[in-house]
C-alpha cells in the first residue's frame, strides 16, 4: 500500500491516481454493460437507471474530471506566478474526489443507487472545494496586482458549469427525469469539458511548441479564447432549447476556428512525440465540430459528433497532457514512451470505430469493439502511471 505522504506529496498524485483507476473501472464497466445489453445475459446499471444513461456522466465526471483537477491544481498558480498550492489547500480536494469516485464506482458495478448517490455527492463536495481554492488563487493574483490570467478565469467558468452539471446528474439519479440528464450532459460537454481542453490547448500548445521546435513562432491571440466561449455557449443554448440553427452556428464556427488553430500551431520542423500527440489529437476538434454542424442541418450522423469530441479530441489531449505531467513530475524524461503511444493509438482507433458505429445506426459489434479497444489500449498506460503516483520521484526531489 502507498504511504499517504506519497499520495499527498504533490497536487496531481492522488487526483491522477483517482482518474487512472476511475477511467479503467468505467471503461471496463461500460464494456461489460454493452456485452450484457447485447446478449441479454448481464444487466449492469444502478437500480432502475440504465447503464446507457449513466455512461456519459460516469465517463465525464468519474474518469476525466480527476485528471482535470490534478492538472489545474498543479499549473493554476504557475500560470499566475504564484507559489504552488499547499497540502492544506489541495489535500481535501483530492481526498474527496477519490472517495466520491470510489463509492460511485461501487454503485455502478453493484447497481446500488444509494452508492451512486453518495459517491456523486462526495464528488460534488470535492468539486466545490476545488472550485473555491482555485478561485481564491485567482483572486489572490488580482489583489497582488498581477496581470489578468484569462486562461485561469476560463477554467473557473468551466468548472462552475461543471458543478452545475454534476448537481443536475445527482438530481436525475434521485428523480429519473431524463430532461435533467440531457441538460447535465449538454452543460458538462459544451460548458465544462470542451472549454477546459480548448483553454489548456490555447495556453500550452504554443508554449510547448516554442520550446521544442526550431524556428517556431507561437500564435496565441487574446481574442481567440472569448470567441471559443461565445461559440460554445451558442452550441449549449441550441442543445438546451433544441434550436438547430444555434447548434449549427456554434459548431461550424468552432470547426473554422479549430482548423485555423491547427494550421497555425502545426510545427513546420521536427517535433518531439509529446508535441505531436497534442497536435494530432487536437485535429479531432474541427472534425467533431464539423460533424456536429452537419448533423444539425439534417445529416444522419447520430452520436458521431459527440464521440469524435469526447473520445477523439478529449481522450487524445488527456493522454498527451497526463503523460507530460506524469513524466515531468516524476523526474522522468519529457518524452512519449511505448505504452503512451499505445494508449494514444488506441484512442484514435476507438474514436474511429465509435464514429463508424454511430454512422451505422449504433452497430452493436462496432460499439463493443470500440469499447474493447479503448479499454485494452489504455489499460497498460493507466496501470503504469498509477504505479508512478504511489512511488517517490526517481530523481530524489520532493513532489
Amino acid at each position: 500500500m502507498p504511504r499517504p505522504s506519497i499520495l499527498f506529496a504533490a497536487p496531481h498524485r492522488l487526483a491522477f491516481l483517482t482518474g487512472s483507476l476511475g477511467l479503467l473501472s468505467v471503461a471496463a464497466w461500460w464494456l461489460v454493460s454493452l456485452m450484457g445489453m447485447q446478449s441479454g445475459l448481464i444487466a449492469l446499471g444502478p437500480g432502475s437507471l440504465p447503464a446507457a444513461l449513466m455512461h456519459g456522466p460516469a465517463m465525464i465526471f468519474l474518469s476525466y474530471s480527476p485528471f482535470i483537477f490534478g492538472f489545474l491544481l498543479t499549473v493554476f498558480p504557475r500560470w499566475m506566478g504564484l507559489s504552488d498550492l499547499t497540502l492544506r489547500q489541495f489535500g481535501p480536494i483530492a481526498a474527496l474526489l477519490a472517495a466520491g469516485s470510489g463509492v460511485a464506482q461501487v454503485g455502478l458495478w453493484t447497481s446500488a443507487v444509494w452508492a451512486v448517490q453518495a459517491g456523486f455527492a462526495l464528488f460534488s463536495i470535492g468539486w466545490t472545494v476545488g472550485l473555491v481554492v482555485l478561485a481564491m488563487a485567482l483572486w489572490s493574483a488580482r489583489r497582488a496586482g498581477k496581470p489578468p490570467c484569462w486562461h485561469a478565469a476560463s477554467a473557473i467558468a468551466a468548472l462552475l458549469s461543471g458543478l452545475l452539471a454534476l448537481l443536475l446528474v445527482q438530481q436525475f439519479v434521485y428523480s429519473d427525469d431524463p430532461r435533467l440528464l440531457r441538460a447535465a450532459n449538454q452543460l458538462a460537454m459544451n460548458a465544462c469539458l470542451l472549454p477546459i481542453f480548448l483553454t489548456v490547448a490555447h495556453r500550452m500548445v504554443p508554449f510547448f511548441a516554442a520550446s521544442a521546435v526550431t524556428g517556431y513562432h507561437p500564435w496565441r491571440p487574446n481574442w481567440l479564447l472569448p470567441a471559443l466561449w461565445v461559440l460554445l455557449l451558442a452550441r449549449l443554448l441550441g442543445g438546451l432549447v433544441l434550436l438547430d440553427d444555434l447548434i449549427a452556428l456554434g459548431s461550424f464556427g468552432l470547426a473554422v476556428l479549430g482548423t485555423l488553430m491547427l494550421w497555425r500551431w502545426w510545427p513546420r520542423a521536427a517535433a518531439p512525440g509529446l508535441l505531436k500527440v497534442l497536435i494530432w489529437g487536437f485535429a479531432w476538434a474541427p472534425v467533431g465540430f464539423g460533424l456536429s454542424g452537419l448533423a444539425s442541418i439534417g445529416l444522419p450522423f447520430g452520436l458521431a459528433p459527440t464521440h469524435a469530441l469526447m473520445i477523439g479530441f478529449s481522450g487524445s489531449l488527456l493522454v498527451a497532457m497526463v503523460t507530460r505531467v506524469t513524466q515531468g513530475h516524476s523526474g522522468r524524461p519529457l518524452e512519449m514512451f511505448a505504452l503512451g503511444w499505445l494508449a494514444f493509438v488506441a484512442v484514435q482507433v476507438a474514436a474511429v470505430l465509435r464514429v463508424w458505429a454511430a454512422l451505422r445506426f449504433e452497430h452493436p459489434a462496432l460499439l463493443s469493439v470500440a469499447a474493447l479497444v479503448f479499454l485494452i489500449g489504455l489499460m497498460p498506460w493507466l496501470l503504469r502511471n498509477a504505479a508512478i503516483y504511489v512511488r517517490p520521484r526517481i530523481d530524489g526531489r520532493n513532489g
